[in-house]
């Protein structure tokens, strides 16, 4: 029984963790509503995120070296949507997105 209660915990903690690095959004741009989300995806060389826009063919940005975020090249979202998804993950950055 402890065993198994040791195995619980763990996985909740994981869940937990994954939750972290997870953020829903929903703004307007526009007048049009923009709904989604971002999930933090482990890369060993830049803090990259998965973003997933309703509407819209999911893609992934980044920070650079010099902190500069990027954009997968397959992103068709419009400008003024992608800045706002950026401006959202680094204001959650300095909070829960770390």
């Amino acid at each position: 029984m402890k065993h198994l209660i040791g195995r619980f915990v763990m996985i909740s903690l994981t869940k937990f963790d994954m939750l972290s690095d997870y953020l829903n959004f929903q703004f307007d741009v526009q007048g049009k509503p923009i709904k989604g989300f971002c999930m933090r995806i482990q890369d060993d060389f830049h803090e990259t995120y998965a973003v997933i826009v309703d509407g819209y063919h999911s893609f992934c940005v980044w920070t650079d070296s010099s902190s500069t975020w990027r954009i997968s090249k397959n992103a068709s979202v419009e400008p003024t949507v992608l800045q706002r998804i950026i401006a959202e993950l680094s204001t959650s950055k300095q909070g829960s997105l770390v």
